[in-house]
Order: C-alpha cells, then structure tokens, then sequence
C-alpha cells in the first residue's frame, strides 16, 4: 500500500525530530530541498538559513554544544495539499542539555514549525520552515553550542 502525501509529509516531520536527536545529520537531505529557506527564532534569537547546506550547518552548529536532546513534535496539521505543493504546521516541544561542565543546565522551548512542502522529483521536500517560538526558559547560552 502507497503512502499518502499526508502521512510522508508526518514521517518526514518525525525524521527532523530523530535527525535532530540522534545527531543524524545525512537525513536531513531527505527532508529539505537544496535551495530550501528557514527563520528560526524569536525576538531573542533568530537564525536565517538560505539553503540545505546553511540550515544544516546552523543544526550542527546550535546541537553541537549540547548533551542530551528530545524533540517532541504533535498535533500534526498538513494543509493545503495539491499536486505538487502543500503547507504543515506542528508543535514542538524542545528539550536540550548542557555538556560538561554545563550538564546540570538546560534549555527549553516551546512552539511551532510551519513549512511549505513542495513535491520534487516524486518526493516531498520542504521548500520553507518557520519555526515560531512561542516560550522557552533555561540557559541557552550555557546549552547550544558557544557562540550560537
């Protein structure tokens, strides 16, 4: 049985989450097209990629510092679908721990991916992520990786 575009578009979600968690990096290309944009932030913080490559470095760069994370995504919203576009938004919930000797600090937040999907070379990729940060507490700085 076939996929439908509503449940690859959820997997491929959850496999942000994992790529995130296990530090998987090599999924990422599964997940978004070359020349995919994304906002991640808040008014504190913000990060701007224009492209795969740049959102992966900015992946690596922010979860390098970290110990133990867990991304919990849900309530699963994939609008919009036509034949070769569609948009999603889903919360998440974000939990990162401090290296040694920043093991006893953490960070938290709380918001929502909204992406615009487009279905390239028969496959669903994403064209465009905002993450809205809706809450977060505990210490960044001490949490991502310096610098970030």
């Amino acid at each position: 049985m076939m996929e439908s575009s509503i449940e690859i578009i959820k997997r491929k979600l959850i496999l942000y989450a994992t790529a995130m968690d296990t530090r998987n990096w090599g999924l990422v290309d599964d997940i978004f097209h070359e020349d995919a944009t994304a906002f991640y932030g808040d008014d504190n913080f913000s990060f701007e990629p224009q492209s795969r490559e740049e959102i992966l470095i900015m992946c690596k760069s922010s979860l390098g510092g970290c110990g133990w994370t867990q991304h919990m995504l849900t309530n699963f919203r994939i609008l919009n679908i036509n034949s070769d576009e569609a948009t999603s938004a889903c919360y998440v919930r974000a939990y990162h721990v401090g290296l040694s000797p920043n093991e006893k600090e953490y960070w938290e937040m709380f918001g929502e991916y909204q992406d615009k999907w487009k279905l390239f070379n028969g496959d669903w990729v994403i064209e465009k992520r905002i993450l809205r940060v809706d809450h977060d507490h505990g210490n960044r700085d001490k949490v991502l990786a310096p610098g970030v």
